[in-house]
C-alpha cells in the first residue's frame, strides 16, 4: 500500500520541524539560566515553550529580560522600573548613527489624519518631537551617544510613565551586552526621573 509510507514521511518530516524549533529553544532556556546565575538573578520558566524571563536588580532599579515572539518574529525585550513625570519618548536605533537624528525620536500622543473625506483620530500614535524639547532630550542622550554602543543603533528605547525598556531584534544572549545594557537604561532612568522633559 503506499499510504503507508507517506504516512511516515509525514510524521517524520513534521518529527523533524518540532526537532528544528525545540532544540534551539531549549538551548535558550539553558542559556538563560545561565545568564540569571551570572548577573545573581532569577530565572522565571514560562513554560516548556518559551524562553523563559531573567529578573533581577542593577544599579537598585528592577529589571527583566524577556523574549518575545509573534508570527515569525522574535526580539527581546528588557524593561527597568523608572518614574517619568515628563513626555513619553521612543528613541530608534537610528537616532544614534548621527546623533541626533530627529527623524527617529518620538513621542506618543493622539494624531488625526484625514481618510477619504472624514478625519479619523488615532490614539497613542508615534509623533515626532517637537522642536521645543529637542535640546532636552538631545542632552539626555549625550552621554549615551559617546558610549557608542553597537546595540543601542539597532533597537528602541522607550521611555513611559513607569519603565524603561529596550527592545531589539532577535534573542539577546550576551551577558556582557546585557550588563551594559542595563548600565544605560539605569543611567537613561536617573536623569529622566531628576529633570523629566516636560
Amino acid at each position: 500500500m503506499s499510504t503507508g509510507p507517506s504516512f511516515y514521511y509525514i510524521c517524520g518530516f513534521f518529527f523533524l520541524l518540532w526537532i528544528i524549533y525545540f532544540i534551539p529553544l531549549q538551548l535558550r532556556r539553558r542559556k538563560y539560566r545561565q545568564i540569571a546565575r551570572e548577573l545573581g538573578a532569577e530565572y522565571q520558566s514560562q513554560g516548556l515553550f518559551k524562553t523563559g524571563k531573567i529578573a533581577g536588580a542593577a544599579n537598585q532599579r528592577q529589571y527583566t529580560v524577556e523574549n518575545v515572539v509573534r508570527s515569525r518574529a522574535t526580539w527581546t525585550n528588557v524593561e527597568m522600573s523608572c518614574g517619568n513625570k515628563g513626555i513619553p519618548l521612543h528613541i530608534h536605533g537610528h537616532f544614534f548613527k548621527t546623533f541626533p537624528d530627529w527623524k527617529y525620536a518620538f513621542t506618543t500622543g493622539d494624531r488625526t489624519e484625514r481618510v477619504f473625506v472624514t478625519h479619523i483620530t488615532i490614539q497613542n500614535a508615534g509623533i515626532p518631537l517637537e522642536e521645543k524639547y529637542r535640546t532636552e532630550v538631545q542632552g539626555l542622550f549625550q552621554e549615551t551617544a559617546m558610549l557608542n554602543y553597537p546595540f543601542l543603533r539597532k533597537g528602541l528605547i522607550s521611555i513611559d510613565k513607569d519603565s524603561i525598556s529596550f527592545k531589539v531584534n532577535g534573542v539577546l544572549k550576551k551577558l556582557e551586552v546585557m550588563r551594559q545594557l542595563f548600565s544605560v537604561l539605569s543611567r537613561i532612568a536617573d536623569r529622566i526621573e531628576s529633570q523629566p522633559v516636560v
